[in-house]
């Protein structure tokens, strides 16, 4: 299995430009999401078979924070791509997830609102 990224609302700035970088040197494959896609499954979107898209149009559910979706990523991998923020002074991604056999049917906009959740729940 290759390891996969979903990513979103990256701005086009050199911090992305290094973090895409840094994914493709290793071999991660990424696809920026964009609003259009929210409604879609996460098992949708990194193309598992049996998933199918939401064929709902997006009404205005959106978000603006900086989320990554991590799929089949080795603790290796994971570890050192945590370690290439600290290394390169960049600042990390917030709301970050593993793809699980749970949130793989939840679509973007409730990852992010549970990743919300749980960021906040931290920060007390």
């Amino acid at each position: 299995m290759k390891a996969e990224a979903l990513i979103y609302n990256l701005k086009d700035n050199e911090r992305s430009k290094k973090i895409k970088r840094y994914l493709n040197r290793i071999g991660i494959n990424i696809r920026q999401v964009q609003a259009p896609d929210f409604l879609h499954p996460l098992g949708f979107l990194f193309e598992i078979p049996g998933f199918s898209r939401n064929t709902r149009f997006n009404l205005g559910g959106n978000f603006t924070e900086e989320m990554l979706v991590m799929k089949d990523f080795t603790d290796k991998q994971m570890n050192d791509f945590f370690q290439f923020f600290r290394t390169n002074d960049l600042e990390p991604i917030s709301l970050k997830a593993v793809l699980t056999p749970v949130n793989q049917y939840w679509d973007s906009l409730k990852l992010h609102q549970e990743l919300l959740e749980e960021h906040r729940a931290f920060q007390k």
